[in-house]
């Protein structure tokens, strides 16, 4: 991945020299590398052309490809996937992975810009990462009239909710909202009690289950109930 710009410098003056002496302008492919993608759908797009991008062999092996025009020297370029705008027209392009989205890299020396214009470096190369989407973990807690109740999700965490802050509303119960931290997409939850409140049991309903598809259409899980008494 380390390049030097002074021999990238030469290789862009020897590739246009040869573009000159051939009367034509100079071309460049525009090469692509995604790490991440896990399930297919990935399309991204730039100069009015489409890459799909295609799930590796080998889960967690790189996906290098090239798009199918080069575009010629001084003409600029931005990709992108769907749900990403671009820097230059404003249109959204392109479109995710199912169940995932695709970043530009930030891990350096990955993180090159995903747009610039044909000629500024000897090759265009685009780096992109995917990552499974995550979806929130919600519910309310009902009778909660005194301090310490924690709530677990296994591995993925635990947070304390407290009693509702007006005391008229502690003197009935109010309901009391939380959010566990997001899950990811195709993983299971088990909300539990890890510390019952002072002097009351909490027990939970719809702790269990899968961050499935109807799961990711609703935009996550919102029904936990958590009955104190």
């Amino acid at each position: 991945m380390k390049f030097s710009l002074a021999r990238g410098a030469i290789a862009l003056a020897a590739t246009l020299t040869l573009a000159s002496c051939g009367g034509g302008k100079a071309t460049f492919p525009i090469n692509v590398n995604v790490t991440g993608v896990i399930y297919p759908g990935l399309v991204l797009s730039t100069n009015g052309q489409d890459l799909v991008i295609n799930p590796p062999a080998k889960a967690g092996d790189p996906v290098n490809a090239v798009f199918p025009n080069e575009i010629e020297y001084g003409q600029t370029y931005d990709v992108i996937p769907k749900g990403q705008v671009s820097t230059s027209t404003a249109v959204v392009l392109g479109q995710n992975p199912k169940h995932q989205t695709c970043s530009p890299a930030t891990e350096y020396p990955y993180n090159l810009p995903t747009y610039g214009t044909a000629g500024q470096l000897a090759s265009i190369q685009i780096y992109y990462v995917c990552a499974i989407n995550t979806y929130p973990l919600t519910g309310v807690v009902k009778g909660l009239t005194t301090d310490g109740l924690v709530l677990t999700n296994g591995s993925n965490g635990a947070i304390s909710v407290a009693k509702a802050v007006d005391a008229s509303s502690v003197a009935t119960g109010a309901d009391v909202a939380f959010a566990m931290n997001p899950v990811v997409y195709n993983n299971t939850y088990g909300v539990t009690v890890l510390t019952q409140p002072t002097g009351q049991t909490c027990t939970v309903a719809n702790g269990v289950g899968t961050m499935d598809d109807a799961a990711e259409a609703a935009g996550g899980v919102t029904n936990l109930v958590v009955t104190c008494q």
